[in-house]
């Protein structure tokens, strides 16, 4: 078995890191739309939201989101008609 030397490690973690202060939880973007968690994961796995699945949880860019709410309705679960 290879060892892997430590600095390899922290440089690993810290890449992962600054790669998450871009994203956010399905929590934090259920809140933002004004829906249910349940009904963002629904939205994702349909592919109509671009998110990652990372470790069983679904995560969503912050750019991703604000392009999705700017055309989003929560009252009809629709994208907005553009006039």
């Amino acid at each position: 078995m290879t060892k892997t030397p430590h600095s390899a490690i922290l440089l690993f973690e810290t890449t992962t890191m600054l790669h998450f202060e871009n994203f956010v939880s399905v929590r934090a973007a259920a809140r933002q739309l004004g829906i249910h968690e349940e009904s963002l994961r629904r939205l994702l796995r349909m592919g109509s939201l671009n998110g990652q699945k990372i470790g069983g949880q679904w995560f969503i860019s912050k750019e991703q989101l604000t392009l999705f709410s700017a055309t989003y309705d929560a009252r009809t679960g629709r994208r907005k008609r553009l006039l």
